[in-house]
């Protein structure tokens, strides 16, 4: 192996894991993406809800095929919504809606509205990916790009697997319903959160990235 390599390796991560935790904005939306992320083992509570409800395999594929086309849906309409608000705006709006959702899996009372519940939230998802990611890209240096957002996704995305395992727990000791109550009461505490938090509220349009 290369003896300057690794070296180079460890300071580079040092370098986008320091400019990240030097950037309280950035700082706080890895750390509001890894809980949001955190409650994607609410796809294992629709499966076993619809199953509770009498959907059968088809109904249920359908279902999630309904649901892509509203991710679709949803990444058309984004940038729409991008240019419409302000970041904060849009950022602490939508995760109200995501806190608002995840209980409506639990206590939606037929497959039909549960469908309803899994396509609004399909559509409403991308625009927080949407706007966060392209706000991320236009601040962080060209320069540190890569060792940032690597740092960034390590974050976000490693508690996803974190929240699958959790919520399998959560279903098998609480139950699917009360499951919902739980991850939809960690989206509100992240939405309070989220609302007061000045930076995200001050965050500046895009064309002036390098304030932020």
């Amino acid at each position: 192996s290369d003896p300057v390599a690794a070296p180079n390796l460890r300071r580079e991560i040092a370098e986008g894991i320091h400019w990240l935790w030097r950037s309280p904005l950035i700082r706080y939306m890895a750390f509001l993406t890894g809980a949001l992320n955190f409650t994607a083992g609410v796809e294992v509570i629709m499966l076993v809800r619809l199953q509770a409800l009498g959907a059968s395999p088809a109904y249920i594929g359908v279902i999630f095929a309904i649901g892509g086309i509203g991710g679709i849906v949803g990444a058309i309409i984004a940038p729409r919504i991008q240019r419409r608000f302000t970041f904060g705006q849009a950022i602490i709006g939508v995760t109200w809606l995501a806190a608002l959702f995840i209980p409506l899996y639990g206590i939606a009372p037929t497959p039909l509205l549960l469908a309803a519940v899994i396509v609004a939230n399909n559509v409403v998802s991308p625009t927080y990916d949407t706007v966060q990611f392209s706000y991320r890209i236009a601040i962080i240096p060209d320069v540190l790009q890569g060792r940032v957002n690597s740092a960034f996704r390590l974050l976000a995305r490693g508690l996803r697997s974190v929240g699958y395992a959790l919520a399998g727990v959560l279903i098998e000791r609480i139950g699917a319903t009360e499951t919902t109550f739980v991850l939809g009461g960690l989206l509100v505490v992240c939405a309070i959160l989220t609302t007061f938090n000045a930076h995200v509220r001050a965050a500046p349009p895009i064309s002036q990235p390098r304030s932020a």
